[in-house]
């Protein structure tokens, strides 16, 4: 639901074309309605909710836009079953008061062969981008999309994919987007679990070890302080997760603004305890900011 200067919308608009989310957007900027930006790739959870309700907060209007973006997964990822209960998703938004769905097919995102395609230098060098050869060049091609064909003010994104936050801040800043890019914290079930559209891919079994990479990230922070290296620190929660039946993919401390590793910790600066691990087939991903 959303209102324009004389005109009151009842029911949410729902748009499947760029030109049309051009138009929509560009029609509530001009009536100087302040509009925000909420890219899913559907499945949502309260975590997205998280993100609806923060971007209600900053501005008057909210568009989310659900695509499963081919570009960023790799061959043998999960992007054929990745899920897509779309209906589900119309109405959670419906719900939460949103005022424009964007739903593009694949066609109308990537008309052809793509020619030009992004490179993600030192950001990507670590975490999630080691792991995941190409995934972010394709997290940056269709966010560039999105922020080019959905001119909203504001951007939000969650705290949960961190180094993606990171990658997008920069992209935004270098490429000379006009859009602010708000970061929501992670959204965690009671035993700590961050919400991830991934998590309904777990056992009963998964489901109850998963909440150890929290587990793992809040130890790492806490002995930040004590005499022991980073190296030394991250090594023995690795250990303990692998004792547990859990495959680490990465545990690591990485400094916030240059997502690289570290060697030693100082006083005042801000850094990243981040972790991926596997649970039978299901990839989760958890970070924490701390400073010391």
């Amino acid at each position: 639901m959303f209102t324009r200067t004389g005109l009151f919308f009842e029911i949410m608009k729902v748009i499947k074309t760029k030109r049309e989310i051009r138009q929509a957007v560009q029609k509530l900027r001009a009536d100087g309605r302040k509009t925000a930006l909420v890219p899913t790739m559907g499945a949502l959870h309260e975590g997205h909710v998280s993100l609806i309700k923060i971007a209600k907060e900053l501005t008057d209007d909210v568009i989310v836009s659900i695509f499963v973006n081919p570009t960023q997964f790799a061959p043998g990822e999960d992007f054929e079953k990745y899920p897509r209960p779309i209906e589900q998703d119309i109405e959670l938004c419906r719900n939460e008061g949103v005022s424009v769905v964007f739903t593009p097919s694949r066609e109308e995102m990537y008309r052809g062969t793509s020619y030009i395609s992004f490179d993600v230098k030192e950001l990507g060098s670590h975490l999630c981008g080691r792991s995941r050869p190409g995934h972010f060049n394709g997290v940056l091609q269709i966010v560039n999309k999105l922020f080019n064909n959905v001119p909203a003010d504001v951007a939000v994104f969650g705290q949960k994919d961190i180094q993606q936050f990171r990658i997008l801040e920069t992209m935004a800043d270098e490429f000379d987007h006009d859009i602010e890019i708000v970061m929501s914290e992670t959204i965690r079930a009671e035993d700590g679990l961050a919400l991830s559209s991934r998590n309904r891919y777990l056992s009963p079994e998964e489901r109850q070890k998963a909440p150890m990479l929290n587990e793992a990230l809040l130890s790492i922070t806490q002995k930040a302080a004590s005499d022991a290296t980073p190296t030394a620190i991250v090594t023995e929660q690795s250990q303990k997760l692998e004792s547990n039946g859990l495959k680490v993919d990465y545990l690591q401390i990485v400094d916030y603004n240059t997502l690289q590793p570290v060697q030693s910790l100082q006083n005042g600066k801000k850094y990243i305890a981040a972790g991926a691990i596997y649970l039978g087939n299901t990839r989760l991903i958890d970070n924490r900011i701390f400073q010391i």
